[in-house]
């Protein structure tokens, strides 16, 4: 009887603990739009309510995640980094953790494909893009060049382009056979990029190489590869975001947000944030991460003014959307 009895504690010792170590987050409500940002300082998420402008929680999450997805049923949510081994998925409506994804360490960024509804993540430690489903089921791996960091996916051409930090190749991908296709030599030290598939122009910005920093747009036939011609929009051109037959283009060493046609001409241009690499468009507006400012600035692209600026985690790097009509 006392051997039961002390079986019967260990056991309720055991269920007790478990429970009190499961990471459990604040809830995000399914009816809302969300942005989420990730927080490279302070290791944590927030999430921003897009209809009231204002932040909601932050989870501490302790982990140093750079970048999310979130899968189609606008509840899951995918945690990267490259110093992580694991990819942690959670659940915005619990705020509970719904398993991991063994990646090993080296995830520096992630997208899921229109193509073919799986997510291709850039593993930096392997050189590799690699392919899983939302099971968490790798599906292949691509070799590319060295440091990849920037993807951007041709859905009409079913194809990726995969920018690499340290080599002046670009690597394409044909998404539907999963086999490398000729690539094509850009400029050095790449990063950000757009694609106008109805000119077949591809657009790539950059950080620069040694002391001469990037000041231009370097402009590419995307099926050729050969250069066309440069754009400036100083000081290292990062992000782009296409609207409209519009393209916005945001300068993180220059804190510019540029506004130009589809001919690179500047319409308008402001100030923003304090050293932002992220931008993203929801619904009417653009939202701009400002890295050292630890900010979101909501942006009237038509105006282009600050309509407003909401304090997140410190280090916002990344930022994912999660919309509801």
């Amino acid at each position: 009887m006392l051997i039961l009895q002390r079986f019967v504690i260990f056991l309720f010792a055991v269920i007790l603990l478990s429970s009190c170590s499961e990471k459990r987050f604040s809830a995000i409500p399914e009816d809302l739009s969300v942005a989420a940002t990730i927080n490279i300082k302070d290791m944590s998420v927030s999430f921003i309510d897009l209809d009231k402008m204002e932040r909601l929680v932050d989870w501490k999450l302790g982990k140093p995640y750079t970048g999310a997805v979130i899968f189609p049923d606008g509840d899951t949510i995918l945690l990267f980094g490259k110093q992580v081994e694991t990819a942690d998925l959670y659940s915005l409506k619990t705020g509970k953790s719904l398993g991991v994804w063994r990646t090993g360490k080296g995830i520096v960024n992630g997208k899921l494909l229109q193509t073919s509804a799986e997510i291709a993540l850039v593993d930096q430690n392997q050189n590799k893009i690699r392919f899983f489903n939302l099971k968490g089921e790798e599906q292949g791996q691509i070799s590319t060049e060295q440091n990849p960091l920037t993807i951007l996916e041709a859905v009409k051409d079913k194809k990726l382009f995969v920018l690499s930090f340290n080599k002046k190749q670009l690597t394409v991908i044909d998404l539907v056979k999963k086999e490398k296709m000729a690539g094509f030599q850009i400029h050095p030290s790449a990063a950000g990029a757009w694609l106008n598939e109805n000119k077949n122009e591809l657009w790539i910005g950059g950080h620069g190489a040694g002391i001469e920093i990037e000041t231009d747009i370097h402009v590419y036939d995307s099926v050729s590869g050969d250069f066309k011609f440069k754009l400036p929009a100083p000081l290292m051109p990062v992000n782009f975001l296409g609207k409209e037959n519009l393209i916005y283009v945001l300068s993180h060493g220059s804190n510019m947000l540029y506004k130009l046609n589809e001919e690179g001409e500047v319409i308008d241009a402001i100030t923003v944030g304090a050293n932002p690499f992220e931008m993203v468009f929801t619904g009417e507006n653009l939202l701009i991460a400002g890295y050292d400012s630890n900010d979101i600035h909501i942006i009237d692209p038509d105006k282009m003014t600050i309509i407003k600026t909401i304090a997140v985690g410190d280090g916002p790097f990344q930022m994912v959307l999660r919309e509801r009509s």
